[in-house]
C-alpha cells in the first residue's frame, strides 16, 4: 500500500506531483541502476583485471579501458575526470 501524502510537501515533491512526466522519468532512472547485464560483465571484467594486477579490493589507481582493452593503471582522478561516453 502507498503511503498517504503529506500535507506540507517540499519543493521537489510539489514538482514530481505536478509533473507526472518527470516523475516517470526519475522512476525510471532510478529504478533500473545496476541491473543491467552490460553493467554486470563490465564490472566483472574490471574486478578479474584488478586481481591479476594484486590490487583488488586495497584502493589504489582504477584500471583503465582504452580501444576497447583494459590497459593498466591509472589516476582515479584523471580516468574518472575523463567522462567516457558522457563527455563526447
Amino acid at each position: 500500500m502507498a503511503r498517504s501524502p503529506v500535507a506540507n510537501p517540499s519543493r521537489t515533491a510539489r514538482h514530481y506531483r505536478a509533473n507526472p512526466a518527470s516523475r516517470a522519468k526519475h522512476n525510471r532512472d532510478n529504478n533500473s541502476g545496476g541491473k543491467h547485464a552490460h553493467t554486470k560483465s563490465y564490472k566483472k571484467a574490471h574486478s578479474k583485471a584488478r586481481r591479476k594486477l594484486g590490487i583488488m579490493g586495497k584502493g589504489g589507481k582504477d584500471v583503465v579501458k582504452r580501444n576497447g582493452r583494459l590497459t593498466g593503471r591509472e589516476s582515479l582522478k584523471i580516468n574518472r575526470g575523463r567522462g567516457g561516453a558522457q563527455r563526447k
